[in-house]
């Protein structure tokens, strides 16, 4: 589950790929940065997470989606290029944040986002997933959850992004500053060959 934010820079994937290629220990220093600066971002959501004592009864259990499986929130820099079948669509990148704040745990991505399409299946089979290779029997038992869930919850999203809502103005600033800053340090290095930042975004999209 992803927090996108109001950011929307250029070539930001393309720089943090070239400083990886140039100076992959320069590159390292600016995912600390950048996990260093989001920390508002994620504390805003934990304060409004449910704990495994809130958690609605569902998810009293030791199961993938007990409350026993909850994991921290997490920050990551995506750089990763498009799959071969998006790539042939025409894309070079694949189509997510450069910068994430998500959660992977299944009770957290449930509790979070549980209704939001509207859909309660009353028969059928779930999707696989470990343990359960054929699914589970689908017969309407998300209902009692999502009204619960709504009750004190919300609608969805119901943590992740009203908490990046909320974190995102104490560090869009500093966010811009160093994306600027990712930007320079490449075109510093490529001085030395006579290159620029752009003209090496150009020959990778060639």
């Amino acid at each position: 589950m992803t927090v996108k934010t109001r950011i929307e820079v250029q070539n930001l994937k393309d720089n943090l790929r070239i400083l990886g290629r140039i100076d992959p220990a320069l590159r390292r220093e600016f995912g600390k940065r950048f996990r260093k600066i989001a920390e508002p971002v994620v504390n805003e959501i934990n304060l409004i997470r449910p704990t495994q004592a809130t958690l609605p009864r569902g998810f009293q259990h030791n199961g993938r989606t007990g409350s026993g499986k909850v994991k921290k929130i997490k920050v990551d820099l995506n750089t990763r290029k498009a799959r071969k079948r998006n790539i042939e669509l025409g894309a070079k990148y694949e189509t997510m944040g450069t910068i994430r704040v998500l959660t992977n745990d299944a009770p957290m991505a449930i509790a979070d986002m549980a209704g939001k399409r509207g859909n309660i299946s009353y028969s059928g089979r779930s999707r696989a997933y470990p343990g359960r290779p054929e699914g589970h029997a689908l017969n309407g038992q998300g209902e009692g959850l999502i009204k619960g869930l709504n009750k004190y919850f919300g609608s969805p999203s119901r943590f992740m992004w009203p908490g990046g809502e909320r974190g995102f103005p104490m560090v869009e600033d500093e966010f811009r500053r160093t994306i600027r800053e990712v930007e320079q340090a490449i075109n510093e290095q490529l001085k030395a060959i006579g290159s620029s930042a752009a003209e090496v975004r150009s020959k990778m999209r060639g």
